[in-house]
């Protein structure tokens, strides 16, 4: 499916709240940029603007633009945009060799499930999501972070499915100002501490929900579902998952069967 990259792809994509915003051929337009942030697969030799800065690249490259910053995207094969995902470069990389083969790889077949008609194409999509995030964090977005950024980002990593974890004890126990761990936090991550343990959480709800998986004897409920997110109330549980995503859990759950 070959689209252009306008507002209402954006929102036919963002439907289904998916990490993954938009995947498929971008439109050949001027400078411009994306509230997340953008993977290039060029279809031949060439140049382009990023940053002010004009970035060299060749057929098989990937191109990593943060979210935010304005570029041209002319010549580019295939694009994958990402908005929730939290990990990424501070600044423009370009991929050579086998990482930008799995890059293009989950940005092929990001594609391809986007305009699917497979039902459950949403647990598929999460999961490439995931995995784009995962090979940009180890080919070019993990060093980039502070200690005391990573340090924030471990714990939430530890207590994403615990009810009694508390954010702000964990940044308390940093030897830094607190509020500047948050400003730092923001910066390198694009997040708060607590947008990113939101975000993580959320995720986490809808995969669940999606993946039809039970307990031995039903489907889980909605209490146990807040429990495994990480959430004591289901009431606010179900309040956030609606914010987020518009529908309630019980909801999201019957629309996507």
């Amino acid at each position: 499916m070959s689209r252009a990259m306008d507002k209402a792809d954006f929102l036919w994509y963002n439907a289904d709240m998916n990490d993954i915003a938009f995947a498929g051929t971008p439109a050949e337009a001027g400078e411009h940029k994306h509230r997340g942030w953008e993977i290039l697969c060029p279809s031949s030799r060439g140049e382009m603007a990023a940053g002010g800065a004009v970035i060299e690249y060749k057929r098989g490259d990937v191109i990593i633009v943060p979210r935010q910053m304005l570029h041209s995207n002319d010549g580019m094969q295939l694009s994958c945009v990402i908005e929730n995902a939290m990990i990424a470069p501070s600044g423009v990389r370009v991929i050579s060799g086998a990482p930008s083969a799995d890059l293009a790889w989950a940005c092929r077949r990001a594609e391809w499930y986007a305009s699917s008609d497979i039902s459950k194409k949403q647990v598929v999509l999460d999961g490439l999501g995931a995995f784009i995030r995962s090979l940009v964090a180890a080919y070019c977005g993990g060093n980039d972070f502070s200690p005391a950024v990573k340090k924030v980002l471990a714990e939430i990593e530890k207590g994403l499915s615990d009810p009694l974890f508390s954010l702000e004890n964990s940044i308390k126990s940093l030897p830094l100002n607190y509020d500047y761990v948050r400003k730092l936090f923001k910066k390198e991550v694009g997040q708060t501490p607590l947008e990113y343990l939101t975000a993580k959480r959320m995720s986490l709800a809808r995969e669940i929900i999606l993946s039809g998986i039970t307990n031995r004897y039903s489907n889980y409920t909605i209490s146990q579902i807040a429990e495994m997110c990480g959430f004591a109330e289901p009431l606010y549980f179900s309040r956030v998952f609606k914010k987020y995503y518009g529908v309630s859990p019980t909801e999201y759950a019957a629309s996507n069967k």
